[in-house]
């Protein structure tokens, strides 16, 4: 059989970081907040030639408060927007987390579309993120079986009523950051993907998975708190 994986021509680059504002950022008067809410609001805007996409979202979780979530189109603009974004956060986050990923089409789902313009619409209210990673005895499967697993796990998520909306970008990051895939979903309602990945778990392909975390929510935001 034929390399499932084909080369890709205009690869696209996944970054999510995770911040936490230090205790300093708290006691900031009005003005330093919105001058620095202002900054970094314009570059997301107005981010550069090669960036595709970039975002904000307010975290939930206890252990962070801000994930940005950008695309580029090489590894060193990723760099640089990240500079960027350093350079306005300044002293004021500390990293918690972060995932590098590139996007391409799966090698188990014929691609439809061009992939940077699903980066282009309209930013949903919610996004979710995670590492994962399968293990030794998932890659030793025989290509076709592998095929029929996840058109099993991928029919089971586009049939569930409650999946309309939801978008999913299913990312790779083999040799170049510490997991196999950065997962990424936006959805306008939160307790509906939480019942997708419920039935999800009910797939056969469950039995390979052995790392699904730490997983990220975000709620988009247009200032900083």
């Amino acid at each position: 059989m034929a390399d499932p994986y084909s080369p890709v021509e205009s690869p696209i680059f996944m970054n999510v970081l995770v911040e936490r504002f230090r205790g300093r950022y708290w006691g900031l008067d009005t003005v330093e907040k919105s001058e620095m809410s202002a900054s970094l609001f314009s570059l997301l805007k107005r981010p550069g030639t090669d960036v595709i996409s970039a975002r904000a979202y307010l975290s939930p979780r206890e252990d962070s408060d801000l994930v940005l979530w950008y695309s580029t189109r090489t590894p060193e603009a990723s760099v640089g927007f990240k500079m960027k974004i350093r350079s306005i956060l300044a002293e004021q986050t500390e990293p918690v987390y972060s995932m590098l990923s590139i996007y391409e089409d799966s090698p188990y789902l014929k691609g439809e579309g061009n992939l940077e313009n699903t980066l282009k619409q309209d930013p949903k209210k919610y996004f979710v993120c995670y590492p994962m990673s399968k293990s030794v005895e998932w890659y030793l499967l025989d290509f076709a079986e592998r095929k029929r697993i996840m058109a099993n796990h991928i029919g089971m998520a586009l049939s569930h009523p409650e999946n309309k909306g939801i978008r999913s970008y299913t990312t790779y990051s083999f040799g170049i950051s510490d997991q196999e895939f950065v997962v990424l979903y936006e959805t306008d309602n939160l307790v509906a993907w939480s019942h997708v990945t419920q039935k999800l778990r009910e797939a056969e392909a469950r039995k390979w998975i052995v790392k699904e975390e730490p997983i990220f929510v975000g709620i988009l935001c247009t200032s900083l708190p």
